[in-house]
């Protein structure tokens, strides 16, 4: 075999079933500058390109790379050597992993110089920060029961723009997705109440308290039940991150802050509706809507839902937009670079990962909805 030549395996869904979408084919894995090379007997190769690749070892001990979809394997020893003399400045982070070495960076070495910058930034966010961080302090000694009051009143009142859609159907599905999600909630005591409404728009949302809105446009965009329950699973993060609360809680000001400490909870509620009414319309702030994204696929990795249909659905997107965000995405990348990150995080988090496929019929489910 030629020396950038090596035994490998292939692991593409568009070459088995979908209930066998993590499963690996036998392939040949050609290394050169460009990337590597899988050919697969019987189909055409697929190459994966060396820049925004990903590399890591798995449990047996192979050395895996995924790439958009895509992941190739080999067991072959010599392999990490080709890999570094010719991704070395690509996959630096990644090989450095492998070897158990610890990461760094070339800044390291220019630690005096940055101290200096990092302190006069420091004096610059001192007094905001400080502020931050006490009111950051009150969201957290605030009891989830208030979560729960304000999502009750906000859900009263918060405008859709739509009629709510009953139907059994509908609704069962989602609430397997709810079912199979919610156990692994990072906050025990948070309990969800969902609906859905006859509404165009690609969108859902979640108030504080557990109270979630789905729009009929999302559902009948997505082509699986697996891509809606991408999108639940970052409403469900929002709920048990408390970042409605948060939000309510910095935009009251300092003296509800104060009035909060001593168990007046009047100004929380004053300030509710304004907060949660733009939130809806314009999504959290970017770190909140980060943090929902890597709750959101860490749930779905523990339940056993396959985060590529999330990462798919962000790709659909891109494709059809016609330069119109939707809602939930407003406060981030373009959906290509959200797909990507889904995608890390999931090469990070599960090394053999075994889906199991939601138990919902989603043309009779995109069917009814045409009906009702």
């Amino acid at each position: 075999m030629h020396p950038d030549t090596f035994s490998g395996q292939l692991r593409d869904p568009a070459l088995v079933s979908p209930d066998q979408s993590h499963s690996f084919v036998a392939a040949t894995l050609e290394l050169s500058t460009q990337g590597i090379c899988a050919k697969p007997e019987g189909h055409p190769p697929r190459l994966l390109a060396w820049s925004g690749m990903r590399m890591r070892k798995n449990d047996g001990g192979a050395l895996e790379f995924y790439q958009g979809g895509l992941t190739v394997s080999s067991s072959d020893p010599d392999i990490l050597r080709v890999v570094e003399s010719l991704a070395g400045n690509d996959l630096g982070n990644d090989i450095s992993r492998v070897h158990g070495d610890t990461v760094s960076g070339p800044w390291r070495t220019r630690l005096g110089c940055v101290a200096f910058v990092a302190f006069c930034i420091w004096a610059l966010v001192k007094i905001p920060a400080c502020f931050s961080a006490v009111t950051d302090g009150v969201a957290d000694s605030v009891p989830y029961s208030a979560d729960e009051t304000i999502g009750e009143l906000a859900d009263k009142s918060m405008p859709t723009n739509g009629t709510e859609i009953t139907d059994p159907l509908v609704r069962g599905a989602i609430e397997v997705m709810l079912n199979r999600i919610a156990p692994y909630r990072c906050l025990p005591d948070a309990e969800f109440k969902f609906k859905v409404v006859r509404n165009p728009t690609i969108n859902a949302f979640a108030l504080p308290g557990g109270y979630i809105t789905v729009f009929s446009g999302l559902i009948e965009k997505a082509t699986s039940p697996e891509q809606v329950a991408g999108v639940l699973a970052h409403e469900i993060a929002h709920v048990t991150k408390r970042h409605g609360i948060n939000r309510i809680v910095k935009a009251a000001g300092t003296a509800t802050v104060l009035a909060v400490t001593v168990g007046d909870m009047g100004g929380l509620q004053d300030a509710a509706m304004q907060v949660l009414t733009a939130v809806t319309m314009n999504g959290y702030g970017r770190s909140d809507e980060s943090e929902a994204d890597q709750e959101g696929v860490r749930m779905l990795i523990a339940a056993r839902i396959d985060p590529e249909g999330l990462a798919a659905f962000f790709e659909t997107l891109e494709e059809e937009q016609d330069g119109e965000i939707p809602v939930w995405m407003s406060t981030h990348p373009k959906p290509g670079g959200r797909a990507q990150a889904v995608r890390d995080q999931v090469f990070e988090l599960s090394s053999t990962p075994d889906w199991e496929p939601l138990d919902i019929d989603w043309e009779a489910v995109i069917e009814r909805l045409d009906q009702v």
